[in-house]
């Protein structure tokens, strides 16, 4: 029993669009796309293309968002991302692909920058589908407010009806809640000529120093050993979060972090000199050495730019002091009355 010619063509159409849809699928990944496989029993995962990202004090990025369908027939969508820290990186725009998504494309940056939520809808024409791979969704612009460096985790809020996927059979009600694999966002720090007093922001799985130091234009790297009273040269060794460092910049830089934000710490201090580092957020210093309080004389800090200390006194009054709050990317020493543990957290 034949088909007609306009049976054979609207089939035509269909295979068509599938074979585009699927091709498209395929040749995303040789164009750079960040893909990652849908998660066992899953039925899609958003992701960000770069994954981690960075910039200067003051300028912004855009970071495209797209999805990995495993349902047969997607027909919309939604996700919600948030800024692990506003301060550092704020949400100050996006935009949803209105092409492939044409019957509804709405996004809305929320809570003053703290969240972005793209919602989708559509499949661009009838007998269209969308089946199991890769689609763009649309972009959200990322603003870096650090003008001494941090990093700030870019999550997707899993839960619906905050991110979620549906298919023609199930509707919202019913629609499937899918994860978002974790980004971040880099506000670079600036490391001029000359000794820069340093800490790491970050976690990452490799802490040599030509790692944590990428891109960074340097001839030297110290640490200082409190038991000994001595620097020690870690320039072909590691460097750890929670420990300030002495780096010696041969030419102005732009230190980018990778890792995952340093949100907690528990280190031990010796009576005397200690030179540490510090988490990857801001706090007044009464509140970030709290668990110390009455134990230290003094904090002192590297002001790279004159190349020479400023000091914090917690029994001074406020004009006699240099600075007030301890903050993300720098080095402290501190001056120990007697031994303490120094334990903090964002």
């Amino acid at each position: 029993m034949g088909t007609g010619k306009r049976g054979k063509k609207a089939i035509g159409i269909a295979i068509a669009a599938v074979m585009i849809a699927s091709i498209f699928g395929m040749i995303v990944p040789a164009l750079g796309f960040h893909n990652v496989p849908v998660p066992p029993g899953d039925e899609g995962i958003y992701l960000l293309n770069p994954r981690n990202s960075s910039e200067s004090y003051c300028n912004s990025i855009t970071i495209d968002v797209w999805v990995n369908s495993s349902v047969a027939d997607l027909k919309s969508g939604r996700i919600t991302i948030e800024t692990s820290d506003k301060s550092c990186a704020n949400i100050i725009d996006c935009w949803v692909n209105g092409t492939q998504w044409p019957q509804s494309h709405i996004c809305a940056v929320k809570d003053g920058g703290k969240k972005v939520v793209l919602s989708y809808a559509g499949v661009g024409g009838p007998g269209i589908q969308n089946p199991p791979g890769n689609y763009h969704i649309g972009t959200f612009t990322v603003h870096c407010n650090s003008s001494t460096g941090c990093l700030a985790g870019l999550n997707t809020i899993p839960e619906k009806p905050d991110t979620y996927v549906v298919n023609e059979t199930y509707p919202l009600p019913e629609s499937f809640g899918v994860g978002g694999e974790p980004g971040t966002f880099a506000c670079n720090k600036s490391l001029p000529v000359g000794w820069n007093l340093v800490s790491r922001p970050d976690i990452t799985a490799d802490n040599s120093t030509a790692s944590v130091l990428a891109g960074v234009y340097y001839d030297a790297v110290y640490r200082y050993d409190a038991n000994s009273d001595t620097f020690v040269d870690v320039s072909d060794g590691t460097m750890e979060p929670g420990i300030g460092y002495f780096v010696h910049v041969a030419a102005p830089s732009n230190w980018t972090f990778t890792g995952t934000p340093y949100t907690q710490m528990n280190i031990s201090l010796e009576p005397g000199l200690n030179m540490i580092g510090w988490l990857d957020c801001t706090k007044p210093i009464g509140e970030a050495l709290s668990s110390i309080e009455g134990k230290y004389w003094y904090v002192a800090r590297w002001n790279a730019t004159t190349q020479e200390y400023e000091t914090y006194n917690p029994v001074a009054p406020p004009p006699f002091n240099d600075f007030d709050t301890l903050e993300p990317t720098t080095g402290y020493w501190i001056s120990m009355k007697e031994s303490g543990w120094l334990n903090a957290s964002c």
